[in-house]
């Protein structure tokens, strides 16, 4: 009976860890397709800016003033968004190097702290938006792997 008992106990446990795993691995799936969608999202918004931007530097003389005006507000916006998605291309980069050639994430603490580390390079060199953008990925990162 007590072998029995001792049985059905390892093997929930067992269970229990194949299907955190599991669960973890899910989630990281679901937060690399969301990465990867606001990164095509920022690419379309950067293009939509940059046409923005080109049609406002062509636009008739009489309203120049005002144009560069525009122009100034586009580009730095288009700037703004250039950066975000480069940060989010390193990010996803980085996050990738984790998987294995089956498609699983390995090594998930050191990838979280490497993560971490990304964000404060990027806050030490005083690149406050980056630093801004890595951490919210960060914060979800870190919800996907550590499940309570």
């Amino acid at each position: 009976m007590i072998l029995i008992l001792f049985i059905l106990i390892e093997k929930r446990r067992n269970m229990s860890i194949v299907s955190k795993d599991f669960e973890i691995q899910e989630n990281l799936i679901v937060l690399i397709e969301d990465l990867q969608n606001n990164i095509y999202d920022l690419r379309d918004r950067i293009a939509d800016y940059t046409h923005l931007y080109n049609k406002t530097r062509h636009t008739a003389v009489e309203c120049e003033v005002q144009n560069e005006e525009i122009a100034d507000i586009i580009g730095k916006k288009h700037h703004s968004l250039y950066h975000k998605m480069k940060s989010l291309n390193y990010l996803l980069e980085i996050i990738n190097d984790y998987r294995d050639c089956n498609g699983i994430f390995q090594d998930q603490h050191d990838m979280i702290i490497q993560v971490q580390e990304i964000m404060f390079d990027y806050a030490e060199k005083e690149l406050y938006e980056e630093a801004a953008t890595i951490k919210k990925w960060y914060d979800l990162l870190y919800v996907a792997i550590y499940i309570q």
